[in-house]
């Protein structure tokens, strides 16, 4: 397969969306998270309760996403997407400190970003699917996914900003002007002329079969994995007192790891006696990088986020593939949605168990618990290779 034959305006786009809507809404709210919860004086429980709305509106973003591109297009989808994701982060940024409604604002903020996030990513997926052919659509993922790794190395590189007092705030902002550039510079891209219409045979029924079971149950335990893993890890290395260098290395190795996985998935793709090996091997390395995290010393934290991050764009980019390579063009948006629906359910749960455990057992519970949920869906994918 030629790159050259792949829409690359039209994928970097998506990179860039992918890199907002899941980086940096989600690694940039790690990585700040300390300082947000010692000037707010929140809980680790409160903490992740505030990614969950943002991920309870990406669900319900992508459960509405299929429905808003048949009536709105595709175009006028994003468009609306981004600019509500504007909106809820500039709310976050302006939230006034020793004020009695801070958190509710912040949820409310968080929710917004989490529903412009779930209608734009899936009018991306579809966009971008719909001008590649079956044979490059997995690599077409990949290197939309790749946008995330690009996020979260930015995120490691900023650590010692991020960390100030009030540079939350800043954060916040900086993703709002993106959302508005994305906004503003998408209809100059070609795309197709109307969102996805026409009833195919995928049904929600179709998730209890063995095609689609094994596949979704997969990414319902990585999206409860690596949010646990996201949200707390630099809370984590707070609370053991490690010194501001190693989280800066752990979150810029986090994303080095992220693209060097990206990278390794091409080329396993490009094998076809390895590529069915692809998803639980990820997602194994991904458990085994929690549990290493769990450790509180530097070698521990790096090798940990380099485990994890090698599945951490690859994971994503290789379920979306597969979701498209089993259903047709007209019903792919509503697969894509109920499966990512179900990440979403694994994301909204992730955050507040890891954070209800780390309250009541210590920081340490919150990777195990990330482990756990990534070992629990390398077995899923075990199976999903096994029975398709």
């Amino acid at each position: 397969m030629d790159i050259k034959t792949l829409p690359l305006r039209l994928i970097a786009w998506g990179a860039l969306g992918v890199a907002l809507h899941v980086g940096l809404a989600r690694f940039a709210y790690g990585v700040v998270l300390p300082s947000l919860r010692n000037e707010l004086g929140l809980g680790f429980t409160a903490g992740g309760v505030l990614n969950a709305l943002h991920l309870a509106g990406y669900l319900a973003g992508t459960l509405m996403g299929p429905m808003l591109g048949r009536r709105m297009g595709l175009a006028q989808q994003m468009r609306a997407g981004n600019l509500l994701t504007a909106a809820g982060a500039l709310l976050c940024a302006v939230v006034p400190t020793n004020f009695w409604g801070d958190s509710l604002l912040l949820g409310a903020g968080r929710l917004a970003t989490g529903l412009g996030a779930g209608a734009t990513i899936i009018a991306i997926m579809v966009s971008v699917f719909s001008q590649v052919t079956e044979s490059a659509r997995a690599t077409a993922s990949v290197l939309m996914w790749t946008g995330m790794a690009a996020a979260v190395l930015a995120c490691g590189i900023g650590v010692p900003w991020l960390l100030e007092p009030g540079a939350w705030r800043l954060s916040f902002a900086a993703a709002a002007m993106l959302a508005l550039a994305l906004a503003w510079g998408f209809p100059a891209l070609v795309v197709p002329a109307t969102g996805p219409a026409g009833d195919g045979e995928f049904r929600f029924a179709s998730v209890a079969t063995p095609r689609w079971a094994w596949l979704v149950a997969t990414y319902a335990c990585f999206g409860m994995g690596y949010v646990a893993y996201s949200t707390f890890a630099g809370a984590r290395l707070s609370a053991a007192a490690a010194p501001i260098w190693v989280v800066a290395s752990t979150w810029t190795t986090l994303g080095l790891a992220t693209l060097a996985g990206s990278a390794a998935t091409i080329l396993l793709l490009s094998r076809p006696m390895l590529r069915s090996y692809a998803l639980p091997v990820a997602m194994g390395l991904a458990a085994a990088g929690c549990l290493v995290s769990a450790a509180t010393d530097a070698g521990a934290a790096m090798s940990g986020a380099i485990l994890v991050g090698l599945g951490l764009a690859a994971t994503p980019a290789l379920v979306t593939a597969a979701a498209r390579s089993r259903s047709s063009a007209s019903d792919y948006a509503r697969a894509f949605s109920i499966a990512t629906a179900a990440m979403g359910l694994g994301q909204l749960a992730g955050p507040v168990l890891a954070g209800g455990l780390a309250d009541a057992f210590g920081a340490m519970a919150a990777p195990l618990f990330a482990a756990g949920a990534y070992a629990l869906g390398a077995t899923f994918a075990t199976i999903d290779r096994r029975v398709t």
